[in-house]
C-alpha cells in the first residue's frame, strides 16, 4: 500500500517519468534502493542509503546521507519535459543534523545538458539543526526545455560540521489558483474491526485558501456517505479530513473510493485529481498479536551490551508475549564471527548502518530499548492472521512446518522463517558479552522469504527441511523457529510467533461448516486427518465458549437482530500446543476457500517398497504415522520409499511446486 506523505497523489496512476497535468515530478523513496532514473553525485556514493526512518517529516522510507567531508553533493532526478513553462514550483522535506558550528547550504538547481552545467534556482544557508519544508517557485534558463533534470544540492565548507541529511517527498509542479488534490485514503487495507473511521489526505496545490470541501466516501455500489468540511487550507499545504460517520461493514473485501465534489462551493481547476480508490478487506475475526523484535548487534560493538541487557530485562518482564531474532553483524572490525549473508540482507532491507539497532514490528527504535507503553500498544492491537506450527530436529536436520490462517484477504505479503539458537557462547568478541540470545543461524528458504497472497479462511502451510551442519549452530537441541508475516514495501509486520518444538504437528480441524435455521446455528467439523487432538477450543463471534471440548459439533442459539456469525474451532494437543483456528461464517458475502486438503493420487496402495505420486509435481512430502508423528520427509521427488516403515496406515501430505497442498492415506504392508 502506498505511503501517505506530502504530495502523495502526485504520482498516482501515472508512470514515474510521465507528466500529469500540473505535476512533473514526485518521489517518496518507498523502495529499498534509489528509484529508477535517480542518481547522486559528489564524494563517496557509499554515504547514501534508503533509511527506514522519517526524520524529514514524511513517512518511512527516506533518502539519507552521512559524511563529514568538505564538498558539494546532489540528488538528481530523471529528466522531465518543461516545454512551455516559465517557472516551476519545487518542494521537498529535509532534516539537517548539525554537528559543529559551521553552516550548510541547501539549494535547488536545474540542468538541460545532463548535468554538465547546473543553474541555481534557490538556496538557503542553515545555521541550526532541524526539520524543514521547502516550497519555492524557481526560474532558471532551463525553463521551457524538454529534457530538464532537477537536483537538490548541498554544500559543506567545514568537515567537522556536517553530520546527517535526510530528504523526502521531492516534488515539482505548476501551481493553479483553486485546486485540491485527493492524495491518499487514510484507511488501512486490512481492517480488524467491522466499524472504522474513513479519512482522506488532501493537498492544496493551488494558491487560493480553501475554506470548505464537500467530500464523500463509498464502498462498492453502496450509498455514499457525504460531508461538508469547514477548513482553512492555505496554498501548497495539506490537510487530513476524517468523516464523522464511520464505516460499518459485514466482513468482506470492498473497493473504497473517497473524493471531493466542491471546493469553496464550486468546481476546482482540475477535476481529474478529485478522487482515489483502494481495496479494503474487513476481517471476520482477530487473533492475539505477538510483537516481532529484530535486533542487529555484534560481539565487537562496544555499545551493544547495554541494549542487549536492557532488552533481556524487558523480555524477562514480558514472557511469552513476543517473538525475537538477532542478526550478528560483521562490523565494527573484525565483526561478529556468527555473521551471515542472510543477516546482511536484512540489514540492507532496513537500511541499518550501525549497531546496535532495534526494530519492533518493522518500526525502528535505533539504539534505544522498546518502552513498555509502546510494546503494550502493539500487543493490544488485534492481528488478522494467525501463525502456528511445529519443528523437530533429526541429527543435523531440522524439519519445520508452519501454518498460516488469515481472517482477511492479505495480498502480496512476505512470510519469513528463521532458525535461531536460543543461546550461543562461541562468538565472543571484544565487547565483554559472553552469551548471546536468539541468534539467527539460517532463514528458510532464504532471507527473501516466501511471497504469498493469503485468502480469508484459507489454510496455507509451509514446510522446510534444512541441514544445519554448515551453519554456526553450537547445539542442535537449543534451536527455536520464528515466523513472521510482513509487507515488504512498507515493512509493516502483521503478526509473528515461535513454533512449537514437537514432532507431532498440531493439525487444524477440517471441513468446518455452519448450518443455520430460524432459532439455531450448528457448526460441524471433521477431526484432523494428520493427528488426533485431545479436544477443541470453540469461539462464537470471538468469544471463547468451550475449552478442550469433546465431539465434532456445536449448536448455538440465534440472537434476534444479529446480522453476522463467525465460528472458530481450534484443535488442542496438550502441553500448551494448539493448531491455527478453522473459521466459518453464516454470511454469503464473506467468501473463503475450503480449508481441507485436496485428495492426492498414490499408487500402489497398499505398498511394500515404493509409492508413486501422480497429478502433482512434489516439492515437499511429509509422512505421518497413526499417532500423528512425522516419520519421513523428502523433497523434489515423485517416488517415496516406504520399505523401512513398519506395517500400518500412514498419512501423506504433499506440497506441490505450483502451490497446491494435497493429502492421502496409504497402507504399508510388506
Amino acid at each position: 500500500m502506498k505511503r501517505n506523505g506530502l504530495l502523495l497523489a502526485f504520482l498516482l496512476s501515472i508512470a514515474f517519468s510521465a507528466r500529469c497535468d500540473n505535476v512533473y515530478l514526485f518521489e517518496q523513496f518507498d523502495d529499498d534502493f534509489l528509484p529508477y532514473g535517480w542518481s547522486v553525485s559528489g564524494i563517496g556514493n557509499d554515504y547514501w542509503w534508503i533509511a527506514n526512518s522519517n526524520h524529514a517529516g514524511g513517512t518511512p522510507n527516506e533518502l539519507q546521507f552521512y559524511c563529514n567531508e568538505v564538498g558539494t553533493w546532489r540528488v538528481i532526478s530523471p529528466a522531465v519535459d518543461l516545454s512551455g513553462l516559465e517557472s516551476l514550483n519545487v518542494s521537498f522535506k529535509h532534516y539537517y543534523a548539525q554537528q559543529m558550528g559551521a553552516n550548510l547550504t541547501i539549494g535547488i538547481a536545474t540542468s538541460s545538458d545532463n548535468g554538465a552545467h547546473w543553474h541555481q534556482g534557490w538556496s538557503h544557508t542553515y545555521t541550526a539543526s532541524g526539520r524543514y519544508e521547502v516550497n519555492e517557485e524557481i526560474t532558471t534558463e532551463d525553463m521551457g526545455k524538454y529534457n530538464v533534470k532537477i537536483c537538490i544540492f548541498f554544500s559543506n565548507s567545514n568537515d567537522m560540521n556536517f553530520s546527517e541529511l535526510n530528504l523526502d517527498d521531492i516534488a515539482a509542479f505548476v501551481q493553479r489558483d483553486l485546486d485540491i488534490e485527493v492524495q491518499g485514503i487514510n484507511v488501512d487495507a486490512v481492517q480488524a474491526n467491522r466499524s472504522f473511521e474513513v479519512g482522506m489526505r488532501l493537498f492544496n496545490t493551488g494558491s487560493d485558501v480553501v475554506t470548505s470541501v464537500e467530500g464523500y466516501y463509498q464502498f462498492d455500489d453502496q450509498d455514499p456517505v457525504s460531508q461538508t468540511f469547514n477548513v482553512n487550507i492555505p496554498g501548497t499545504t495539506f490537510e487530513n479530513l476524517t468523516f464523522e460517520i464511520p464505516a460499518n461493514l459485514v466482513p468482506d473485501t470492498y473497493t473504497l473510493t473517497t473524493g471531493i465534489t466542491k471546493v469553496n462551493g464550486v468546481d476546482d481547476d482540475d477535476l481529474g485529481n478529485n478522487s482515489k480508490s483502494q481495496t479494503v478487506s474487513v476481517a471476520c475475526a482477530t487473533v492475539q498479536r505477538l510483537p516481532m523484535f529484530e535486533h542487529f548487534t555484534s560481539s565487537t560493538c562496544g555499545t551493544c551490551p547495554q541494549l542487549s541487557a536492557q532488552m533481556q530485562t524487558f523480555c524477562n518482564n514480558n514472557p511469552g508475549k513476543y517473538t525475537y531474532i538477532k542478526y550478528q553483524m560483521n562490523w565494527p572490525p573484525p565483526g561478529d564471527p556468527y555473521y551471515t549473508g542472510e543477516g546482511g540482507t536484512r540489514k540492507t532491507y532496513y537500511g541499518v548502518n550501525a549497531v546496535p539497532w532495534l526494530f519492533m514490528d518493522g518500526v525502528s527504535y535505533e539504539f534505544n530499548p522498546v518502552t513498555q507503553s509502546d510494546f503494550d500498544a502493539h500487543f493490544n492491537t488485534p492481528a488478522v492472521v494467525e501463525i502456528k506450527g511445529s519443528y523437530f530436529v533429526e541429527g543435523n536436520t531440522i524439519h519445520v512446518a508452519a501454518d498460516l490462517m488469515a481472517f482477511a484477504d492479505m495480498n502480496d505479503v512476505r512470510v519469513y522463517v528463521s532458525v535461531s539458537e536460543k543461546t550461543t557462547h562461541n562468538n565472543v568478541g571484544n565487547n565483554g558479552e559472553t552469551s548471546f540470545h536468539h541468534v539467527m543461524m539460517k532463514m528458510l528458504p532464504n532471507a527473501q522469504g516466501t511471497t504469498l497472497s493469503l485468502k480469508a479462511g484459507e489454510l496455507h502451510s509451509l514446510d522446510f527441511e534444512q541441514n544445519m551442519a554448515n551453519t554456526h549452530v553450537e547445539e542442535m537441541d537449543d534451536l527455536e523457529v520464528a515466523v513472521w508475516i510482513q509487507k515488504y514495501e512498507t515493512k509493516r509486520v502483521f503478526n509473528s510467533n515461535f513454533l512449537f518444538a514437537t514432532d507431532r504437528h498440531p493439525y487444524m480441524p477440517e471441513n468446518l461448516k455452519l448450518e443455520k435455521n430460524a432459532t439455531t446455528l450448528t457448526a460441524t467439523w471433521d477431526a484432523p486427518s494428520g493427528n488426533a487432538p485431545t479436544g477443541y477450543n470453540i469461539w462464537l463471534n470471538e468469544t471463547l465458549v468451550a475449552e478442550n471440548a469433546n465431539g465434532t459439533s456445536r449448536t448455538f442459539d440465534i440472537v434476534p437482530g444479529q446480522d453476522f456469525y463467525c465460528v472458530q474451532v481450534q484443535a488442542v494437543y496438550g502441553d500448551g500446543i494448539t493448531s491455527v483456528k478453522a473459521v466459518a461464517t453464516d454470511s454469503e458475502t464473506w467468501s473463503f476457500n475450503e480449508t481441507t486438503l485436496e485428495p492426492l493420487c498414490l499408487y500402489p496402495n497398499p505398498a511394500s517398497e515404493t509409492v508413486y505420486i501422480q497429478g502433482v509435481v512434489a516439492e515437499n512430502v511429509m509422512i505421518y504415522n497413526a499417532m500423528g508423528q512425522l516419520v519421513k520427509s523428502v523433497r523434489n521427488t515423485q517416488e517415496i520409499h516406504v520399505a523401512t516403515l513398519p506395517n500400518g496406515v500412514y498419512h501423506l501430505i504433499v506440497n506441490g511446486l505450483e502451490g497446491s497442498r494435497k493429502s492421502a492415506r496409504i497402507i504399508v504392508n510388506h
